[in-house]
């Protein structure tokens, strides 16, 4: 069983894996995941980072320079637990960059690939159309040619072989 999502970022996945090749529900998705990520270590590392958190504020900024991988240094941890947390801020916005960035890179393939393989099946359906009208031709034109052939023998006696 899994732990259950909050809904805001559940509707959020909902939407991106409705319509995955969209832009906006890719863009959406990563930033709504990384403020719930930045919310969530800044009240963590808020609450147990030590005293070099006195507010949430700063709590945040280090969360976001850890995210953003920017890390001025201004603000550390001196804890263990703090130093264990901002190290699972930091696994996890490694890891989610690579994934989101795979995933949207996948997406886009997968949109051209669509966008092309369109493409082709109208190309092919033109091809099918023009043999189409083509094997008509032929069809109207072998017709014409057994009427003459059929008026050309009630004409004419017919001869033994």
């Amino acid at each position: 069983m899994r732990a259950p999502r909050p809904r805001l970022v559940e509707s959020q996945i909902d939407r991106f894996q409705a319509d995955p090749a969209s832009l906006r529900n890719a863009t959406i998705l990563t930033v709504t995941v990384t403020v719930v990520v930045v919310l969530v270590g800044s009240v963590v590392i808020w609450l147990f980072g030590g005293n070099d958190y006195p507010d949430l504020g700063t709590a945040i900024w280090f969360t976001l320079q850890t995210i953003t991988t920017v890390g001025y240094g201004d603000v550390t941890p001196d804890t263990g637990f703090g130093k264990f947390v901002a190290g699972v801020v930091m696994i996890v916005a490694i890891g989610f960059t690579t994934i989101i960035t795979a995933l949207i890179t996948s997406t886009f393939v997968e949109a051209a690939q669509r966008r092309r393989r369109a493409r082709e099946a109208q190309e092919e359906d033109a091809r099918n159309e023009g043999i189409d009208t083509r094997m008509s031709e032929i069809a109207d034109r072998l017709e014409r040619i057994e009427t003459r052939l059929e008026a050309l023998a009630a004409g004419r006696p017919e001869r033994d072989a």
